[in-house]
């Protein structure tokens, strides 16, 4: 059951990261609030802060946003990714969504497909295929026809399925009122808990499953030490092509501090404005993805940028005035894991973090624009 699971949740995926930022570059309306009312005979593509839509649409539905609030009649397949997620459309074929939270309202002619930190599915959701839900507080109230497959933190279900049952929790409960026409089948560190009410017509079968917290630890502390290797490759990789340009970015942030500050706070604060009044705009879409492509690179380099300032004063400290490229190289490896180890520490770790951020990114702008104003 947990490799199926798996495998809804790799699909789920597959699917948003190849539709969704197509529901962005090639949305009918984008903008802060999108409302759509009326009727609508081909595919619909919606991105916003928040957007609600009213309508009867005779295609295919994609939406993208803060907020979600989606009524009236979809004739095809929805998907949709956002902080909320509300459908009260009902929809003839199948159903993905991702989010925050996550509510179906409304009857679907297929498969519902589910991901969201809480998912409900109320007892007006009719569903005509399988449902695959994944999450940490998650509700089924509905009629499903076929079968239920969820993993979870919390789980409930109190609907009603024609096939069979998979639940996979740390919590499980089948209210009252449920009924359960195949098995029921249960994985986790506790048995499901089945109340007075509830119908089960097939077999009820539960394997125990203990809590790795040895492996865990020793996956997230492995994971660590990748991302760890990976960053100092890249930064390595990045100075030794840009040498002479890293070196005089790291000088202005040793000569001009306070200005470097102020200089990254800005860039930091203010470009994501810019990307968002760019999406505001139909024809500054493109913009905003080259600006927001540029902003997470920015990010990046500026913290490289100042880790390896944090390094050519560690080799000043131990008397390296004039070190080479490969001590330059080691400086900043060694900058980098200490960066790693002080962000561990409450509050301290965090304002070091951020000095080194922003110090790095105000720094690279400035070289930046004096390597502009020389040329």
């Amino acid at each position: 059951m947990s490799h199926l699971i798996r495998a809804s949740r790799i699909a789920l995926l597959t699917g948003l990261i190849i539709v969704l930022p197509a529901t962005i570059l090639f949305a009918n309306d984008v903008g802060e609030r999108v409302i759509k009312h009326g009727t609508f005979d081909d595919d619909l593509y919606l991105a916003g802060g928040e957007v609600e839509l009213q309508a009867t649409v005779n295609g295919d539905v994609s939406v993208a946003g803060g907020e979600l609030d989606l009524d009236g009649e979809i004739n095809g397949d929805l998907m949709a990714a956002g902080g909320k997620v509300i459908v009260r459309s009902s929809v003839s074929d199948d159903v993905r969504l991702a989010g925050g939270e996550v509510d179906v309202l409304a009857s679907v002619g297929d498969d519902v497909l589910a991901a969201g930190g809480r998912v409900r599915l109320d007892r007006k959701a009719k569903v005509g295929g399988r449902v695959w839900i994944s999450g940490g507080d998650i509700r089924v109230d509905s009629q499903i026809t076929q079968e239920l497959r969820v993993a979870g933190g919390r789980i409930v279900f109190a609907g009603q399925v024609q096939g069979d049952v998979y639940l996979q929790g740390r919590q499980m409960e089948i209210g009252p009122g449920a009924v359960i026409k195949g098995d029921l089948h249960t994985r986790g560190p506790h048995e499901a808990s089945i109340a007075e009410g509830a119908t089960i017509v097939g077999e009820i079968k539960h394997t125990e499953v203990k809590v790795p917290v040895a492996k865990i630890v020793g996956r997230l502390v492995g994971a660590a030490l990748v991302l760890l290797i990976g960053l100092m490759l890249a930064a390595v990789v990045l100075y030794l092509m840009f040498p002479t340009f890293s070196q005089r970015a790291s000088q202005s942030l040793r000569n001009k501090p306070w200005p470097c500050l102020g200089l990254g706070l800005a860039v930091f604060a203010g470009t994501p404005v810019v990307i968002i009044i760019l999406f505001s705009i139909a024809v500054g879409v493109w913009l905003a993805l080259l600006l927001l492509a540029a902003y997470l690179m920015m990010l990046l380099l500026g913290y490289f940028t100042g880790a390896l300032f944090i390094g050519e004063a560690g080799l000043r400290l131990i008397g390296k005035t004039e070190p080479t490229k490969s001590l330059r190289a080691i400086g900043l490896c060694v900058a980098l894991l200490v960066l790693v180890i002080v962000n561990v520490i409450p509050l301290i770790g965090s304002l070091i973090f951020w000095l080194v951020l922003l110090g790095g990114m105000g720094a690279l702008k400035r070289q930046m624009y004096l390597a502009y104003k020389q040329n």
